[in-house]
């Protein structure tokens, strides 16, 4: 089976819902979607021994869940740009944007042949902002994904 590095991997934001995607720059680490089912307990007293039950609990699957994406960013505090680093703007826009609509998000996963994408709907619902005596400035994103993240492979 062939290693796929994920160096070079790039990761696009669309307010509009996807029909004109913005490269995020000067991306890091990406983490997700982190995908999760909850248990829903359905032990009802027919699971008891003598009520001719085995007497562990049952359950059933809960709904789906896509988690979240999160990503560091090396965070450019006098930028500008549309790529959404700065307050008021961009991703960190999506933030305090209050009518309630979803933003569409991509990874375009990098592989050696051919692409590989996840697509979603999303809202940023977490940044944290770092400023070491020595380093650079970062920033640590979180996108909620709201339902079902689509994996294409071609």
């Amino acid at each position: 089976m062939a290693k796929h590095p994920s160096f070079g991997s790039i990761l696009y934001w669309d307010p509009a819902g996807g029909t004109s995607w913005i490269s995020i720059g000067q991306v890091t680490d990406i983490s997700g979607p982190s995908v999760s089912r909850g248990d829903v307990d359905a032990t009802d007293h027919d699971s008891a021994v003598d009520n001719g039950g085995d007497g562990w609990r049952e359950f059933v699957k809960g709904v789906p869940d896509a988690g979240d994406l999160t990503f560091g960013l090396n965070w450019d505090p006098v930028n500008l740009n549309p790529h959404g680093q700065t307050a008021g703007t961009g991703i960190l826009g999506d933030f305090e944007d209050t009518t309630g609509d979803m933003a569409a998000w991509r990874l375009d996963l990098h592989t050696l042949s051919g692409t590989m994408e996840w697509t979603f709907d999303g809202y940023l619902n977490g940044a944290n902002f770092d400023t070491p005596i020595e380093g650079t400035h970062t920033a640590e994103i979180t996108v909620k994904i709201s339902g079902k993240p689509t994996l294409t492979a071609s």
